[in-house]
């Protein structure tokens, strides 16, 4: 993988990061920090950390 692919790849993670987090706070304003939607959006959040932090 060529560096401006991973660069790329890394700037198109973050813009989902902040998508997903943005997203989970609407569903604790909606539904609370204990519904399963939220629980979910922050294992996704976590999940795609994780991504970044493998490179």
């Amino acid at each position: 993988m060529t560096e401006q692919n991973r660069k790329y790849i890394t700037k198109e993670i973050g813009k989902l990061l902040s998508e997903i987090w943005r997203i989970k706070g609407l569903s604790e304003q909606e539904y609370g920090p204990q519904h399963p939607i939220t629980k979910k959006l922050v294992i996704m959040h976590a999940d795609k950390q994780a991504l970044l932090q493998e490179k």
